[in-house]
């Protein structure tokens, strides 16, 4: 790949992450606004959880994962056998895990941890591949945790706050929840995800 070769919007989209990487690492802007429209859901994803859990704000939180995004672009190493989503989840995973932890509200460590790694539906956000992620101790408490946590939502919650909560995790608007769920309005929405959030919280930390 030579540094003064000249790309067409769609070559660029059709190019791997790594290849990506080392044209944004060689300044061209639109490489990196590819690489960010194409990790949003990931990104978006990540801040959600913690949002969930400690009821941080969510702008801020997702500011905080985007710039730890566009870091992991320009620290990803790309002449190591590493793929880049991989160093580019831990990269956001552990920003927010320290913007958490600033925020002084950690309570329970083993939720916050599978949190940042699942879905509350018990299904993989991301398959992590590199062994040195978690040792299998680890990745069976972090799983036990996620399916307790699931097992507490369905039957401590009410069908409308798990069903909000389960599609505010998917990614859905406020707006989009109430047409799916046939709600009155955006604050019926607001408040069942409240109440879902407070409950989870004092039956975990009980």
């Amino acid at each position: 790949m030579e540094n003064n070769q000249t790309y067409t919007d769609q070559q660029l989209e059709n190019l791997l992450d790594e290849e990506l990487t080392t044209l944004s690492q060689k300044g061209l802007e639109e490489a990196t606004n590819i690489l960010i429209n194409r990790y949003k859901p990931l990104i978006k994803k990540l801040t959600r959880k913690y949002f969930i859990y400690r009821g941080l704000d969510n702008d801020d939180l997702m500011q905080e994962a985007t710039l730890a995004f566009v870091k992991a672009i320009s620290w990803h190493d790309t002449t190591k056998n590493n793929l880049f989503k991989t160093f580019a989840f831990h990269c956001i995973d552990n920003k927010l895990r320290d913007v958490v932890r600033k925020s002084n509200t950690i309570n329970n460590v083993g939720f916050n941890a599978s949190l940042s790694m699942t879905e509350l539906d018990g299904n993989e956000t991301e398959k992590i591949t590199d062994t040195s992620v978690t040792d299998p101790l680890t990745q069976a408490i972090q799983n036990e945790a996620v399916e307790t946590i699931h097992k507490l939502a369905q039957e401590e919650l009410s069908k409308k706050q798990y069903d909000v909560l389960m599609l505010f995790l998917e990614g859905y608007s406020y707006a989009e929840i109430m047409q799916k769920l046939k709600l009155k309005n955006t604050k019926q929405v607001d408040n069942a995800l409240s109440s879902a959030k407070r409950t989870l919280r004092e039956l975990i930390n009980d």
